[in-house]
């Protein structure tokens, strides 16, 4: 399970710095232990959600908008940006949830994870106290974000917020698999297309973290370099299309 988790937290670093640049080790030292600390305890608990309920790549993206939703409100306060619609910015809380947290950083995260790291099926799941100690780990470096300046959210944004993560935590437990199911671990199916997507993406990751990191601006509540998003929103967009519509095409679940 660690190494599983570890080559998924390092690409989700790699994503990170994508966009901040390698400079930004230097301009902000710090953020680097606390991005892999938030990380590695997001991916520990996804990790052992897919384990535990045998989910596939589209009930593992269920449950990456909702953790996704609250990250987007209380890590980057990016879903509180102005203009938004009962207190949400429904355009940039729908793009980064579905296309950023589904796509890229559950879906392409988990398969490149296994693909590098086998998950053990017989591996037995977290206990509670586990869980909850994790959990409680992860919600402290929710709490470290929240108080680094983020935009905070008026009243009826974060009801807007309570209301979005109910109705998807329906759609969640809709879609489980019956409990029969979860007996039988699923194949993990390598993918050549999965691969060279993701070969592509972590050279892209490097190669925007260190040849783009110029022009460093203030997006939300982050700093980035504007070269380097242009070139990873457009980079992203291309990659979770492309994943949806061979998604369609074959009709097979993209192994997570």
């Amino acid at each position: 399970m660690l190494s599983t988790v570890a080559v998924a937290t390092l690409f989700n670093v790699f994503f990170e710095y994508s966009m901040r640049g390698m400079n930004h080790l230097i301009a902000q030292p710090l953020l680097l232990p606390l991005l892999i600390y938030t990380y590695f305890t997001y991916y520990t608990l996804l990790e052992d959600l897919i384990l535990r309920y045998r989910l596939k790549d589209y009930q593992a993206m269920v449950i990456s908008f909702f953790l996704g939703t609250i990250y987007q409100c209380y890590v980057s306060g990016d879903a509180f940006i102005k203009p938004n619609f009962f207190g949400i910015n429904l355009g940039r809380l729908l793009f980064v949830t579905l296309v950023w947290w589904g796509a890229i950083q559950t879906v392409m995260t988990m398969y490149l994870a296994n693909r590098l790291a086998p998950r053990r099926w017989d591996r037995k799941p977290l206990s509670q106290q586990a869980w909850i100690t994790v959990l409680l780990l992860n919600a402290f470096a929710v709490i470290v974000f929240q108080n680094s300046g983020i935009p905070k959210g008026t009243l009826l944004g974060k009801l807007t917020m309570i209301v979005i993560l109910i109705l998807t935590t329906r759609v969640f437990f809709s879609l489980l698999p019956p409990a029969e199911q979860r007996n039988r671990p699923p194949e993990f199916r390598p993918d050549v297309f999965i691969d060279v997507l993701s070969a592509f993406t972590v050279a892209v990751f490097i190669l925007s973290s260190v040849a783009l990191a110029r022009d460093p601006v203030v997006l939300g509540s982050s700093r980035v370099n504007a070269p380097a998003v242009k070139a990873i929103l457009l980079w992203t967009s291309i990659v979770a299309i492309s994943m949806l519509v061979y998604r369609l095409v074959t009709r097979r679940p993209i192994s997570v």
